[in-house]
């Protein structure tokens, strides 16, 4: 009886669960997402810890690399998903260039940018068409006034009588001047085309200014979410001034930030912290320190203590 026991202990005693790792499944998304359904999280749950859209996290675990921005977006996701669960960033990135070690190509635009073609260039290159077209109109009308000028009225030509010889020496006078070079008429501006032209460019737009851009003020004012610290915990505060993508990396190497903000949508860095700003335009991210306007963001990478050192605009 006690063999019976024994024997049926056994028999209902599962084994213990295979430990997981980034080693797993078919690619590092795969084995990201077992990881993740062995402990029973969510998709939101990983993007509430790492502020990455769920659409772009589903695409990583399917390694669906179309539907995610470029290389470098990419493996900062792989890196914030998998310091989520607790592992190595670097090991799931060095999984990931394992499963897809051929890609070289140039980066893409982050998804959801769009460039705006500026408006003014279609309304120049009009205006240069009309101007060239009027100038080139008016030489072909001077061109045949001049020749029926020199022609002259049409006349018959009959012989000539025949002259008589002359008697004596003739005098002749001091010799004339050369004529003026007359071949370039005076330039000429087809009556009402400036004030067409003015007309056509929309009212109050300079040289300098960008359409596209929000206008944000001298003062930092929320207008849509604001990311990062909160309210009180930074002085530093990045806005969008249109659609774009930003990147925060912080000191290790990590991204602790990868979107795209839409247009009023900001960031605040966190006091103190040593992060790096990324992004791929320069002027559409808008600065403020201690809520007044500093400037905009180049292209590339910007430390924030060098911003934080740069004098007030």
């Amino acid at each position: 009886m006690a063999e019976e026991g024994s024997a049926e202990g056994e028999e209902g005693h599962s084994p213990p669960a295979p430990t997981l790792d980034l080693e797993v499944g078919e690619h590092v998304g795969a084995a990201l997402r077992a990881i993740r359904q062995s402990r029973g999280l969510t998709v939101q749950d990983i993007a509430d810890k790492t502020r990455i859209r769920p659409a772009y996290l589903e695409a990583v675990e399917s390694l669906r690399l179309k539907d995610l921005p470029s290389r470098p977006f990419t493996i900062g996701y792989i890196r914030s998903y998998a310091q989520a669960l607790g592992f190595p960033g670097d090991a799931a990135v060095a999984r990931f260039k394992a499963d897809d070690p051929d890609r070289n190509d140039a980066l893409r635009a982050p998804v959801g940018v769009r460039r705006m073609a500026d408006p003014r260039l279609r309304v120049m290159m009009l205006a240069g068409m009309l101007l060239l077209s009027a100038i080139l109109a008016w030489n072909l009308i001077r061109r045949g006034t001049l020749e029926e000028e020199s022609r002259g009225p049409t006349r018959l030509i009959t012989a000539d009588p025949p002259r008589a010889a002359p008697i004596g020496p003739i005098s002749l006078g001091s010799p004339l001047p050369a004529p003026v070079e007359s071949n370039a008429p005076p330039p000429y501006l087809t009556p009402g085309l400036e004030s067409q032209l003015s007309a056509a460019l929309p009212e109050g737009l300079s040289s300098g200014e960008d359409p596209t851009l929000l206008d944000l003020g001298d003062t930092f004012t929320p207008q849509g979410q604001v990311s990062g610290a909160p309210a009180g915990g930074g002085r530093l505060v990045l806005q969008a001034r249109r659609p774009t993508a930003l990147i925060v990396w912080g000191p290790d190497g990590a991204a602790w930030f990868a979107r795209s903000l839409a247009a009023g949508e900001a960031y605040r860095a966190p006091e103190g912290a040593r992060i790096t700003f990324e992004t791929v335009e320069a002027g559409v991210l808008a600065i403020f320190v201690d809520n007044r306007a500093l400037g905009v963001l180049p292209a590339g990478r910007t430390s924030a203590s060098s911003i934080a050192l740069s004098p007030p605009s």
